[in-house]
C-alpha cells in the first residue's frame, strides 16, 4: 500500500478536518449517509461477523478492535473485512454485497459461520457522537466508535447448532432483537414478515 492510500484508507483513519469544516460541517459524512438511507428507502445498514462473535456482540455491542477485552478463555474470529481497529464497517442493505461475497470466497471463509447483524441507521444517528465516513466506492459505511446494542435491529444466523442457543440468549436477557435462521443467506426482515 502507497503512503497516500494509507492515510485515505477510511477503515482506519477518520477523514482529516479544518477548524472551520469542524464548526460547520459537523457530521457532515453521517448526513450524507442518512440522505442515502433516506433517498433508497433502507432499512438496515449490515455488518457481517462469525457466529462466535454473536454473543460478546449481544453483551457489548459491536466495539471496534482496539477496544475488545476478552476474558482468558473468550475469542473473537476477525476476518478483517469490516472490522477494524478504528472502525466498524457497514453496508447497506441496497448493496448488492459483492464486495462481501468476493472477499469471502477469496479469504475461504465457511460461509455458515457467517452471522448478518442488522443495524438501523437512524438509530444509529441518535447514539453516535462521531462523524461517519462514506466510501462510495466499495459502499461502505465507516463508523469509529463502538455500536451500542440499542441499534442492532436483527441477526441473521446460517448455524442451526448456534441459532436455538442465540435465541435462548436473546429471550433470557430480554434483548429487543429478531434472531432468526436465514438458509440461503437472504435477509428476512421483520417488516417483510408482517
Amino acid at each position: 500500500m502507497k503512503k497516500n492510500e494509507i492515510n485515505n484508507d477510511l477503515s482506519e483513519n477518520k477523514p482529516k478536518k479544518g477548524l472551520l469544516k469542524k464548526i460547520f460541517s459537523s457530521k457532515e459524512g453521517q448526513k450524507k449517509v442518512m440522505n442515502i438511507v433516506k433517498a433508497k428507502k433502507i432499512n438496515n445498514l449490515y455488518f457481517y461477523t462469525d457466529v462466535n462473535n454473536i454473543l460478546l456482540i449481544l453483551e457489548h455491542g459491536i466495539r471496534l478492535l482496539k477496544d475488545q477485552k476478552l476474558k482468558k478463555d473468550e475469542e473473537y474470529v476477525v476476518w478483517t473485512y469490516l472490522e477494524n481497529n478504528n472502525s466498524v464497517g457497514l453496508e447497506f442493505d441496497s448493496s448488492t454485497r459483492a464486495h462481501f461475497w468476493k472477499w469471502a470466497s477469496e479469504s475461504k471463509v465457511d460461509i455458515e459461520k457467517i452471522s448478518v447483524v442488522g443495524v438501523d441507521p437512524n438509530k444509529l444517528a441518535k447514539h453516535t457522537k462521531n462523524d461517519w465516513a462514506l466510501d462510495e466506492a466499495k459502499n461502505i459505511v465507516y463508523v469509529y466508535e463502538a455500536i451500542p446494542l440499542d441499534v442492532i435491529d436483527f441477526i441473521m444466523i446460517k448455524d442451526k447448532a448456534n441459532l436455538k442457543r442465540i435465541q435462548t440468549y436473546v429471550e433470557a436477557n430480554d434483548i429487543d432483537i429478531d434472531v432468526f435462521y436465514g438458509e440461503t443467506g437472504n435477509v428476512d426482515t421483520k417488516k417483510e414478515r408482517k
